[in-house]
């Protein structure tokens, strides 16, 4: 048995090396990026790509699954901690969807139903993109959709997500700041895929923002909670708290929980938590609970593995 494990350990350390080789090679790829447009879907996941309930593993991705149980100190009870680790060959796999693929109506959806509908090996709930129109800066899949920063109460922090896959934040951000980000970005050869309006981030650059106080998100609350980090180009984390009822953590625990579970994340970024708080995996909701509703949109991990 040892040896069979230590043949499987080997075995995937050799192809999540061989990754950057596969997407590069001219001839004979096995990797194929998956199209911009929202109605492209991930391709569907290999059987054996299936190593166990916690770990999958094909020429394209890799994710691992992992669980510890914790007593923050302003829960009332103990809670469950879960992260996952994703590794991609190509920013096209870290994708978005809406429920019905769409924009134009209030419809929602549940995470599980949407995130088979799109092939995700890993899917986690976004913002709340069609709970209102008239509340953030919304870009998914390329596609510009709403720029209500200015008419909100407080002020928010802005995730981009561009097509190099990689993190960046606007703090606070105004209309007028996130035009001029894009800009810098697009002058650099960069450009906007996904923005999420929601946060507060919790790390930026590699450090720990200060969220104690932060008055939109009821950040000293002990609660269900979510988020997504970017470990290193193509490496990514989500992190969920199990929570309600005066359970869960808050706002500054999680993020230092983040930095405890990865010192070297370059962003983690809050998204919507209590009963949106949803992370599926392999086409399953890992946290069920009765409070858990349907929602608008996700962010999705997809396997771009060819034939």
């Amino acid at each position: 048995m040892k040896n069979a494990n230590r043949i499987r350990w080997i075995l995937a350390v050799l192809m999540l090396l061989a990754l950057p080789l596969i997407i590069s090679s001219p001839a004979g790829a096995e990797v194929r990026p998956l199209g911009m447009d929202m109605t492209v879907h991930g391709n569907e996941m290999k059987p054996e790509g299936w190593l166990s309930k916690e770990e999958y593993l094909d020429e394209s991705i890799h994710i691992t699954v992992n669980t510890k149980p914790r007593k923050p100190k302003s829960s009332a009870d103990r809670t469950t901690c879960r992260w996952v680790i994703i590794e991609i060959a190509d920013p096209s796999q870290l994708r978005t969807t809406m429920s019905n693929e769409t924009y134009g109506d209030q419809t929602l959806a549940r995470s599980v139903a949407m995130a088979k509908s799109v092939n995700a090996v890993v899917a986690m709930n976004a913002d709340f993109i069609k709970y209102t129109y008239d509340f953030g800066y919304i870009i998914r899949q390329g596609v510009f959709y709403r720029d209500m920063l200015d008419s909100q109460k407080y002020p928010r922090d802005v995730l981009v997500i561009d097509n190099n896959g990689d993190f960046s934040v606007v703090p606070k951000a105004s209309s007028a700041d996130m035009a001029a980000y894009l800009a810098e970005m697009e002058s650099e050869g960069r450009t906007a895929v996904n923005t999420f309006t929601f946060g507060p981030a919790l790390v930026i650059d590699g450090e720990m923002q200060e969220v104690s106080k932060n008055p939109e998100h009821e950040a000293i609350l002990a609660t269900q909670r979510i988020c997504i980090c970017q470990l290193d180009h193509l490496k990514y984390a989500i992190v969920e708290i199990d929570g309600g009822n005066g359970v869960g953590m808050n706002l500054q625990e999680l993020a230092r929980y983040v930095m405890e579970l990865f010192p070297e994340c370059k962003y983690a970024y809050n998204l919507d938590g209590g009963g949106s708080a949803h992370l599926v995996v392999n086409g399953k909701l890992i946290h069920p609970t009765a409070n858990s509703r349907a929602i608008s949109d996700l962010i999705y991990f997809a396997s771009a593995a060819g034939e």
